[in-house]
């Protein structure tokens, strides 16, 4: 998950596609990676949503980031 959120960013991978894949590989189980399948899912409705492409965006590379500087030990436990 890391890796993937260090790649996105890069510039190597897009926001959508970085939520897109978390979601994918860990669903809405793993507690670190719970908001970007949330925000994987609000780029399904973007189009009837109350954000723009470029709000969701933002927040997933914000997510990418506090992914790249929070250490292992530090992940969230909900």
């Amino acid at each position: 998950m890391r890796a993937l959120a260090h790649r996105m960013l890069a510039g190597r991978l897009p926001p959508r596609e970085l939520a897109m894949r978390i979601h994918q590989r860990f669903g809405h189980q793993l507690p670190l990676a719970e908001r970007l399948a949330e925000l994987d899912d609000e780029y399904d409705i973007v189009e009837y949503g109350n954000k723009t492409l470029t709000q969701l965006d933002a927040e997933v590379t914000a997510e990418a980031q506090r992914l790249t500087c929070e250490r292992p030990d530090q992940d969230r436990h909900s």
